[in-house]
């Protein structure tokens, strides 16, 4: 099987060392795979991106992250598929573990909410994720985490998905939309230390807005 990795990325100034520990990583994964970067025309820090084996990139144009995402989903040639942010706020050395569960779930989500996950983020933010959280279980998630950035999925089950993007949040989507038969691990979330959060609260509102009128 190939595997396929999208980084939808944007003001990345710590890519350069992100690509290269990803790309090591990825040894431990037996077979082919292939890295898409999902840049976005707006980029105002304009990080230089290495050219590394493996490795595609793709313009997005506009400021959507979940539209970003679509894209690296449609033009990924892996039958697994892992989504995680370029920014180290997730654990690269989980990845393996994505493609691992890829083998036996359709999904695999990383969770900031298991017993053993560690989530580092200011009391705005960690409020703004509850209100989501708990509205997404209205909705019918099972997820601990349906706010998640950090997922995978076979590509057989985005393939049967009519998407209608709900903003920021692709994986909750295909939750809801294929039922998918999911595993989820725990990760620890690390607070961005580099770059410019994507995240504000006119984008947390716009998350809710979004899941209330879908």
């Amino acid at each position: 099987m190939t595997c396929s990795i999208i980084l939808p990325v944007l003001n990345e100034p710590g890519i350069e060392k992100f690509l290269l520990e990803l790309h090591q990583v990825m040894t431990w994964v037996p077979g082919p795979y292939e890295v898409l970067i999902v840049q976005g025309d707006r980029e105002t820090l304009h990080p230089d991106i290495p050219g590394l084996p493996n490795q595609r990139i793709l313009k997005s144009y506009g400021d959507s992250l979940e539209r970003a995402v679509l894209l690296g989903l449609s033009s990924a040639k892996g039958d697994r598929i892992v989504v995680l942010d370029a920014d180290g706020s997730h654990p690269v050395h989980t990845v393996p573990k994505m493609f691992q569960g890829l083998l036996k779930y359709d999904m695999v989500v990383g969770s900031r909410y298991l017993p053993d996950s560690e989530f580092e983020y200011s009391t705005f933010r960690t409020f703004v994720s509850w209100c989501f959280k708990t509205y997404a279980h209205v909705l019918g998630s099972r997820l601990s985490d349906p706010m998640s950035g950090f997922f995978g999925v076979r590509k057989e089950i985005i393939e049967k998905i009519r998407f209608r993007p709900i903003p920021w949040k692709t994986a909750l989507e295909i939750e809801l939309k294929a039922s998918p038969e999911v595993m989820e691990l725990p990760i620890k979330f690390t607070k961005l230390q580099e770059g410019v959060s994507k995240a504000t609260a006119k984008t947390g509102l716009s998350i809710i807005w979004g899941l209330v009128t879908r």
